[in-house]
């Protein structure tokens, strides 16, 4: 059965300015962008670090993924970034020799195409 949002093929573009029909009913829409906004929704992680052999923690940094990258937003507040993946972020912190950790809030992501 054709989708009744899409105009058939043939159909003329309507002029630029002419008003667009909703979609759907309110509730309808709501619905739409839930689903639009889990669909897209970033996933939550952190960066540990651990001290000594399990003799303390703490987070270093915090960070959201999305699917072209992740944001990152270090614990002092002072240091933001943008990397390919969480798994980079942690890579390049780990290169200082520290023993970090990334831990997921929210269900992982999918994997990424490096």
């Amino acid at each position: 059965m054709p989708d009744p949002t899409i105009e058939p093929p043939g159909t003329p573009i309507a002029p630029l300015g002419t008003p667009i029909a909703p979609l759907g009913t309110p509730e309808e829409f709501h619905r739409m962008l839930v689903e639009l906004v889990r669909e897209f929704a970033p996933h939550r992680f952190a960066i540990c670090e651990e001290h000594g052999d399990r003799v303390d923690g703490e987070v270093v940094a915090w960070g959201m993924a999305f699917a072209e990258g992740a944001l990152l937003r270090c614990d002092d507040q002072s240091t933001t970034g943008h990397f390919t993946s969480a798994e980079s972020a942690l890579r390049l912190f780990a290169r200082t020799g520290r023993r970090l950790r990334l831990i997921w809030i929210d269900a992982r992501p999918p994997a990424t195409v490096p």
